[in-house]
C-alpha cells in the first residue's frame, strides 16, 4: 500500500518512541486486560528531616505501583503520642501515583520518629482508591519503622512541649569592676531536646544609685558556657535572662 500527500510524496513513517511525547503511551491511559492491583510502594513526605510543633502541615505521602484514581476520603492513622493515633484526611494526588495527606501538627502531639500506627493505617472511609482498569488497590502498608514505612523513610520529630525553664544568677548590686560573672542551668525538654541558648542583657543608665529605664534585650552569648563573665561599662545597669529553645 502507500501514504502519499496530493502531491505523491511519500509519508516518513517513523513513530515517535513507545512513551515519548507523541506516542500513544504518553498521550492516553489505556490498561488492556489489567487485572493487577494497585499496591502501596512507600510512604514518606515531602517536608525536610527536623523537629516541628503545633501549627505544623506535614504532608504525608503514599506512593502507589501504579496510577490511581480517588473518589470521597481515605484516611490514614498516624501515631502522635496524644490522642495516641490520629485520622489524616486524603488532600491530593487522584490521577497520579503518589497520593498525600495532610497532617498539621496540634497541642499535645509527640513524637520521636512520625510513623502511621499500623499496616492496616490506610482506609477507604467509603471512598476508593482504583486503578484506571477499576482494579481496587491493595491498600496494606509496611510496617511501622520496616523498609518503606515513613518512620524509616523520613525522621520527622514532633515535638509541641516547650523546654523547662532553667536559672539564671549574678552578683547584684553596685560594683566598680568591669565584668559580670553571670551563672546559669539550661532547664531541660523531653521532645526534641535543648536547640539554642541564649544569654541576653538589657541596659539602663546609672544615675547615682538609681537605675534609669531599661532598652531591649540583646542577645551576648550563643550556647554560652556557664560562668560566662560578661564585660561591662561603668555608669550603666544591667539585667539579665537566659532563653533555651527546641
Amino acid at each position: 500500500g502507500t501514504i502519499q500527500d496530493l502531491a505523491t510524496n511519500n509519508a516518513t513513517l517513523t513513530l515517535a518512541s513507545p512513551g515519548a511525547a507523541g506516542s500513544l503511551g504518553a498521550n492516553k491511559d489505556l490498561a488492556i486486560n489489567d487485572t493487577t492491583a494497585p499496591t502501596v510502594t512507600g510512604v514518606s513526605s515531602t517536608l525536610p528531616n527536623g523537629s516541628y510543633t503545633t501549627g505544623q502541615v506535614v504532608p504525608v505521602t503514599v506512593t502507589f505501583s501504579e496510577k490511581v484514581t480517588v473518589t470521597g476520603t481515605p484516611q490514614l492513622t498516624l501515631s502522635t503520642g496524644t490522642p495516641v493515633t490520629t485520622v489524616v484526611n486524603y488532600t491530593s494526588g487522584t490521577g497520579t501515583t503518589v497520593l498525600t495527606f495532610n497532617y498539621t501538627v496540634a497541642a499535645g502531639n509527640t513524637s520521636a520518629d512520625l510513623d502511621y500506627a499500623a499496616t492496616t493505617s490506610l482506609a477507604l472511609n467509603g471512598g476508593t482508591i482504583q486503578d484506571l482498569a477499576t482494579n481496587n488497590a491493595t491498600l496494606t502498608l509496611a510496617a511501622p519503622a520496616a523498609t518503606n514505612s515513613l518512620g524509616a523513610n523520613k525522621a520527622l520529630i514532633i515535638d509541641t512541649t516547650a523546654p523547662t525553664t532553667g536559672t539564671v544568677s549574678y552578683l547584684g548590686g553596685i560594683t566598680t569592676s568591669t565584668s559580670v560573672s553571670v551563672s546559669f542551668t539550661t532547664g531541660t525538654d523531653g521532645g526534641s531536646g535543648i536547640g539554642t541558648r541564649l544569654l541576653q542583657r538589657q541596659s539602663a543608665p546609672l544615675t547615682g544609685t538609681t537605675c534609669g529605664s531599661y532598652g531591649s534585650l540583646t542577645t551576648v552569648a550563643t550556647n554560652p558556657t556557664s560562668p560566662y563573665v560578661d564585660t561591662v561599662s561603668r555608669g550603666t545597669c544591667y539585667q539579665y535572662q537566659y532563653v533555651t529553645s527546641d
